[in-house]
């Protein structure tokens, strides 16, 4: 194995890689391969000198007709005549990479190669969605910028066809490339726009926190999604007076909007009044959102939480006995394990998991939340005493969790009983935003509920799980069973598949491809001493310090950042975990 010290990325020896060729070579061996297997193509598996950039071919699989081959090139900076200021900060330069993407997507149908006969000519990207993360698609080096994607390799009746194949890589390619990297043929306008836009929105909830704040929602945001991805716009948003803060960014100068305070906030309205809407938002605020999305300013602290029930997911060894005394006689709710949990059960180890891995915001919604875990009201507390109820309702765990622990709560809910207890409440009118605290404090006062607190006065917090490290195996190895996904929200392990589609902060499949090998990253640092939130965020730091090509020796182009809720989620999913 070889390290290119100046830009971090690695080489391997194997089928001749570390022998650079060049373009004419490539074309040399194009010619020679034509008419023969497909399986040929792995002829040119290698790196290859164009006049302003390196081409590799990463890898080409046995049959090229029916898998694409992966492909990356790397152009030295002062070719790219990119400004040194572009790439000066992490966050810019995590924007000028996902813009970098974003035009070579746009450009990959008109350079592509169609034609009739011929099978393949596709070039393609991993594309992004409309958050910005940080992705392997692009890598800045010290002094170069590579580019990964993927190309179908044209074939004609599973034989390789040079000629379509030659106008790819002599002519296609290089175009495509050049005008992706070149600063030149850049609307470098819109790129600084893209730059300033992810600049503003880091430096914005960097500083939610040192304001008592959770989450920020800038006036004329967008918050409304179409029901695909598209965007739908219907009412800028506006906040009430109440609530407006103003902060000072970087580029975008003084914003307005709404700032929601540390502690409970209760979210109340009508039927389709636009609450849910508003509790998306803040849930996909946790990330970035790219410029015209509509959502750029509106910001969540990084660690908030979505819960939900989830019906039959797996559980193993939760502490969920402060929602949850008593199961049965035989099921110990301090040791909790199912392979299919209960609404509830799922529900209460739900909040406990995202409790132990570290979170300062739960984010709830009614439509989502257990009838029986959110309220018992005065009425059934006449009828049925505490006594003889196992259940604790987040009406009276929310209170401990925000004055021992600092944990805020955003809930989307219709019970008058939180009026008492929440620190601010929000309606929701038509997709307009009101602050109705002092109003919901007077009718908690003038009709009371006659509802009584019922808490212990004091909330455990969760111990750390240490995993079985032979639990975290996958079955199988090598490149065809190492951790992939089958979808967003479905990950493949080895023989086994993780269902976490409820998990809604992972948002897109390249997510689920860096947390898959996230994965196997635990069971490597598993050493029988470690716990589950220590391992995950070791996994994190190192992501974070050195890169998304950490999780990887093959230069992947299609992975995605995540955080450490979404990783451990899906090792809290594996139906194999064993805990200590």
């Amino acid at each position: 194995m070889v390290l290119n010290s100046n830009s971090g990325m690695i080489l391997y020896e194997e089928f001749g890689m570390n022998e650079k060729k060049g373009q004419k070579d490539l074309h040399k061996i194009l010619m020679s391969i034509d008419e023969k297997d497909e399986s040929a193509y792995r002829k040119i598996t290698g790196c290859f000198a164009y006049d302003d950039f390196t081409l590799t071919v990463e890898y080409v699989p046995e049959k090229p007709g029916i898998r694409p081959s992966r492909l990356r090139v790397e152009m030295p900076l002062d070719t790219t005549k990119f400004p040194r200021e572009i790439l000066s900060t992490r966050s810019r330069e995590i924007a000028a990479r996902d813009f970098i993407v974003r035009k070579f997507d746009s450009k990959v149908e008109s350079y592509s190669i169609f034609k009739r006969g011929v099978k393949g000519g596709r070039i393609a990207i991993d594309r992004p969605g409309q958050e910005l993360l940080e992705i392997s698609a692009v890598v800045v080096g010290d002094d170069s910028i590579e580019i990964r994607f993927i190309v179908d390799l044209p074939v004609k009746n599973r034989k390789v066809h040079s000629q379509t194949a030659v106008e790819l890589f002599m002519k296609k390619v290089p175009l495509i490339v050049r005008e992706c990297f070149v600063y030149e043929n850049l609307n470098s306008e819109k790129l600084s726009d893209w730059i300033e836009t992810n600049e503003d929105a880091d430096v914005l909830r960097s500083m939610l926190v040192e304001n008592g704040l959770v989450a920020f929602i800038a006036d004329g945001s967008i918050l409304t999604r179409h029901s695909s991805t598209g965007l739908e716009e219907i009412v800028p948003f506006t906040s009430p007076e109440e609530l407006a803060v103003t902060f000072d960014l970087p580029n975008r100068g003084k914003i307005c909007g709404m700032g929601i305070p540390e502690g409970i906030t209760l979210i109340i309205g009508g039927f389709s009044q636009g609450k849910t809407t508003l509790l998306r938002a803040i849930e996909r605020g946790v990330y970035n959102h790219i410029s015209g999305d509509g959502r750029e300013l509106a910001v969540t602290v990084p660690d908030a939480a979505a819960i939900r029930v989830e019906e039959g997911r797996k559980v193993e060894n939760v502490d969920i006995s402060p929602l949850i005394s008593q199961v049965s006689d035989k099921i110990d709710t301090r040791h909790f394990t199912s392979r299919s949990a209960f609404p509830a059960t799922s529900f209460a180890a739900n909040i406990m998991e995202a409790i132990e891995i570290g979170t300062s915001l739960l984010l709830f919604d009614d439509e989502t939340m257990v009838t029986g875990l959110v309220d018992r009201d005065a009425r059934v507390q006449a009828l049925i005493p505490k006594e003889e109820e196992q259940a604790t309702p987040l009406v009276d765990l929310l209170p401990l969790l925000r004055d021992e622990h600092r944990i805020s709560s955003i809930i989307v809910g219709g019970s008058g009983d939180y009026f008492e207890y929440a620190d601010t409440v929000i309606a929701v009118r038509n997709y307009k935003v009101f602050a109705v605290t002092d109003e919901a404090k007077r009718i908690a006062r003038e009709k009371s509920s006659g509802r009584v607190l019922e808490n212990t006065g004091h909330f455990s917090f969760p111990a750390e799980r240490s995993p079985i490290t032979s639990s975290l195996e996958p079955v199988k190895m090598g490149e065809e069973y190492f951790p992939k996904p089958r979808g967003k929200g479905y990950i493949q392990y080895g023989d086994e598949f993780i269902d976490a589609t409820k998990v809604t902060q992972i948002v897109n499949q390249s997510q689920s491809r860096a947390i898959a090998r996230g994965i196997a990253m635990v069971h490597r640092l598993m050493d029988g001493s470690k716990s589950l939130r220590e391992a995950v965020y070791r996994v994190i730091d190192r992501v974070e310090n050195v890169g998304l090509d950490t999780m990887s020796n093959r230069h992947m182009g299609d992975l995605a950042s995540f955080r450490a809720l979404e990783l451990a989620a899906a090792i809290n999913r594996l139906k194999k975990l064993r805990i200590k």
